[in-house]
């Protein structure tokens, strides 16, 4: 009887066994404390990027606005160009993403200039103030679903994503002195030296000018795109893992006409005159491109909770 129990037991347990060996589940990868390195469906990540917060797509969120017509160049590094991005983990090897950049500025300068007087004595001069506000806004968002693969620390992962961006700019000037029938090319600040200028419009010459612009709205950039990626995560700690991908990306990008406001002085009428100049920047471009992210892009640190 004895032996029968035996074998019976031993039975049961190489049943057992082999029932836990062939049901395909990955064990769960555990560091020494007892703790999961993977995360698991219902759980959250949050994701930064090594590159500077204000690294933009390419051209479309470019700092320098003084060259601001659209290309496609916002294509290299589409992937850590955005900042800040967020998973939801539909099981083990499902998420889905945003991955997102907002830029809001508002930067104003400043300029002192002689003011103009009729009764002006070099030797007691008086002074005055030029300013222009610049206000810009930027935003980026990439909505995503990426698996993965592998059952180790070191983890493969793909997708695709939608990429949508908007960007709008306005300049402002205030200048202290005033166009007047005394001083119809008043002494005034070209602001083109601070990045921000339209030189072209201060004619006059000699720090006077009779036409100088008064606002300028920069034609709002659209920008629409489909991107599929591929990369890597390494979990160094449990929940915590340092990453990069790269991909294809395909967009379709527009920018609408600027409107620039000069001013000058008409003496027929004795008044300031509004000249609208909705033609003279670059605007009304778009663009359409395909193009492989650059390989040289920053480490993603991502947490999981």
């Amino acid at each position: 009887m004895k032996k029968i129990f035996a074998i019976i037991l031993g039975l049961s347990l190489a049943t057992s066994a082999l029932a836990q060996d062939t049901t395909g589940e990955a064990p769960v990868l555990r560091s020494k404390k007892g703790e999961a390195y993977l995360p698991v469906a219902g759980e959250w990540g949050l994701g930064v990027s090594a590159n500077p917060f204000l690294d933009y797509v390419g051209n479309f969120l470019h700092g320098d606005f003084y060259n601001f017509s659209p290309d496609f160049t916002f294509a290299e590094n589409a992937a850590n160009n955005i900042a800040v991005f967020g998973k939801l983990m539909i099981d083990e090897n499902t998420a889905y993403r945003v991955r997102f950049n907002i830029n809001l500025q508002s930067n104003i300068n400043k300029a002192v200039v002689n003011q103009d007087l009729a009764d002006y004595n070099p030797e007691y001069p008086a002074f005055t103030e030029d300013w222009q506000k610049v206000n810009t806004t930027a935003i980026v968002i990439a909505p995503g679903i990426e698996k993965r693969r592998g059952t180790t620390r070191l983890q493969g992962v793909y997708g695709a994503e939608l990429i949508i961006g908007f960007s709008n700019r306005k300049l402002k000037y205030d200048y202290g002195n005033a166009l007047s029938s005394d001083f119809p090319a008043p002494t005034t600040t070209d602001f083109s030296g601070y990045g921000y200028g339209n030189n072209i419009l201060f004619w006059g010459g000699g720090g006077s000018s009779t036409v100088r612009v008064a606002e300028d709205k920069y034609g709002a950039s659209f920008l629409v795109g489909a991107r599929g990626f591929i990369g890597v995560e390494y979990f160094f700690a449990p929940k915590i893992s340092i990453g990069g991908e790269f991909g294809y990306m395909v967009g379709y990008q527009t920018q609408g006409k600027s409107k620039i406001t000069a001013e000058t002085w008409d003496g027929a009428n004795t008044s300031i005159r509004k000249i609208k100049l909705d033609d003279y920047n670059n605007g009304g471009v778009t663009s359409v491109g395909l193009g492989l992210d650059n390989l040289s892009g920053a480490i993603n640190l991502l947490f999981y909770f």
